[in-house]
């Protein structure tokens, strides 16, 4: 399994100012955003508009755990880049299904999704 420094120097490969975002990072989208359940281009996912007015698509791209993928469609899940303070097989993501939306931690052997950010 690659360590998270690996994930991040694979991303700078593709543009510089690309990484993983942080667990305050998905706290602030969290806390500070509004989200909204829709479908874009055939996929449903939460639509989620920043105080500034800026917006993302995140895409209910479910999670893969071994060769199975799940809730594709009805929720996703989205890795950050901030491993668990007192267990680094672990680290911060994004969860959500229509209805919720919240940060937890897990093993990095699950298959969540990866959303890049930019500086």
């Amino acid at each position: 399994m690659p360590t998270w420094s690996e994930i991040d120097e694979l991303i700078n490969k593709c543009q510089r100012s690309w990484r993983l975002p942080t667990a305050n990072e998905i706290d602030e989208l969290i806390n500070k955003c509004q989200r909204t359940w829709t479908t874009m281009g055939g996929h449903a996912g939460y639509k989620v508009t920043g105080p500034s007015g800026n917006s993302i698509f995140l895409p209910a791209a479910g999670w893969r755990f071994g060769t199975s993928l799940l809730s594709a469609g009805q929720g996703g899940d989205y890795w950050s880049a901030t491993p668990d303070e007192s267990d680094t097989q672990g680290a911060y993501y994004l969860s959500f299904f229509s209805g919720y939306f919240y940060r937890y931690w897990n093993y990095r052997c699950y298959g969540f999704s990866v959303r890049t950010v930019s500086e």
